[in-house]
């Protein structure tokens, strides 16, 4: 969002993919907000399989059924409006919401 935004400087790996953003964007009503892991969880859970199958066959799911079990786990809870929560276990066996 900083980075579309011209805010944060753009690493050079991204420079191309930002640019062609900010080009999409341009002439156009857009709001880019910001969206903590928690509030987007199953697209942050396909996007890591994306990555792990990097370079190989690419991955199609047609239906609700063919999702990896996580992933309707996390869409049924998301219909249910059941919040996702991450929780982080300190060292010392306390715990912390971030």
């Amino acid at each position: 969002m900083k980075m579309v935004e011209g805010v944060w400087h753009k690493p050079w790996e991204v420079t191309m993919e930002v640019r062609r953003i900010q080009i999409l964007k341009d002439g156009l009503e857009v709001a880019i907000v910001h969206t903590l892991r928690e509030g987007n969880k199953l697209t942050d859970f396909m996007a890591n399989i994306v990555f792990s199958f990097a370079g190989t066959n690419s991955i199609c799911y047609n239906d609700f059924q063919d999702l990896p079990s996580e992933a309707k786990t996390i869409l049924n809870m998301d219909k249910s409006q059941i919040p996702n929560l991450r929780i982080r276990k300190f060292q010392n066996g306390g715990f912390a919401q971030d």
